[in-house]
């Protein structure tokens, strides 16, 4: 009888564990977006929305969203209006049963965010002048020899799925890189913020703080954070095809991260927010040749 309780008891336990004390995924947020469409950026995937407020969620503003249903990109322009279902899973949100309800202003001149051109593998990226987190000057040619993978940011950025995203996508390559020699040595990791009025070097070192983590200064000597003069930040986001513009005390940008190789030209852009920091460690180790 004894026995009997004792196996009892474990197979109680065993049921605790298998289902009360098992981790288990946030299930994913979902809230109703009502707003006019600013623009549309079809090669990004994303509609910039002047929207209402978001219950529980965000104040009114102008955002970017990330659309997966390419139908939308046929159909939605500058002033058509737009419900849809915002999904928030963990790190990523993205809008999905998207409705356009009119039809779009004749007048609406607005273009989309990434309306430059993509630079194309070989090109040289032309030389800038940025202050980084310590309130240093660093140049592209400061980089020679090396290959570097920049992307650009803002420290206020809202979204889980833009710039936190990137930052975290660098963070996970910045605690990468001291486990393999070669890459010790030989990659580095710039973020630039498209917000210079506000990102300056105290703010960036704060922000760099929070996501470099407990090694923050070792990683911070591969990993840097920068803005500068408005015009040379203009400079080298529009070489990669990014064109941003303030709206509602927000930055409508898209994204863009770019691998240049150790003579300042351009190996890759990856474009949008799917990459992973695998891609990038392959295609890193096919520039080294390995």
């Amino acid at each position: 009888m004894r026995m009997v309780k004792k196996l009892t008891a474990v197979l109680g336990l065993c049921v605790l564990i298998a289902t009360g004390c098992s981790s288990k995924k946030p299930q994913a947020r979902r809230f109703e977006v009502t707003g006019e469409v600013v623009a549309v950026d079809k090669r990004g995937q994303m509609l910039i929305v002047k929207h209402r407020a978001i219950p529980g969620y965000m104040e009114a503003m102008t955002m970017g969203f990330v659309v997966k249903d390419d139908w939308v990109f046929g159909v939605a322009k500058p002033g058509s209006r737009v419900q849809a279902a915002l999904i928030v899973d963990g790190g990523r949100s993205w809008l999905e049963d998207v409705v356009i309800t009119e039809e779009p202003k004749q007048d609406s001149s607005v273009s989309a965010p990434d309306a430059g051109r993509v630079p194309q593998p070989g090109e040289a990226v032309p030389d800038f002048i940025l202050v980084n987190q310590d309130g240093k000057k660093i140049q592209l040619r400061d980089y020679r020899g090396k290959r570097l993978l920049l992307t650009f940011i803002y420290t206020r950025c809202p979204l889980p799925d833009y710039c936190p995203l990137m930052s975290r996508n660098f963070a996970a390559l910045a605690r990468e890189l001291p486990s393999d020699p070669k890459l010790k040595d030989s990659v580095r990791l710039l973020s630039i913020s498209i917000d210079p009025e506000y990102d300056k070097p105290a703010v960036l070192r704060r922000y760099a703080l929070e996501y470099a983590g407990e090694n923050a200064a070792e990683t911070l000597t591969r990993w840097q954070f920068a803005s500068g003069a408005p015009e040379q930040v203009r400079k080298v986001a529009e070489f990669f095809g990014i064109n941003y513009w303030k709206e509602e005390g927000q930055i409508i940008h898209a994204l863009a991260t770019a691998l240049i190789d150790p003579e300042g030209k351009v190996a890759r852009v990856y474009r949008g927010n799917d990459w992973q920091p695998a891609d990038v460690l392959h295609d890193i180790g096919r520039l080294m040749g390995a």
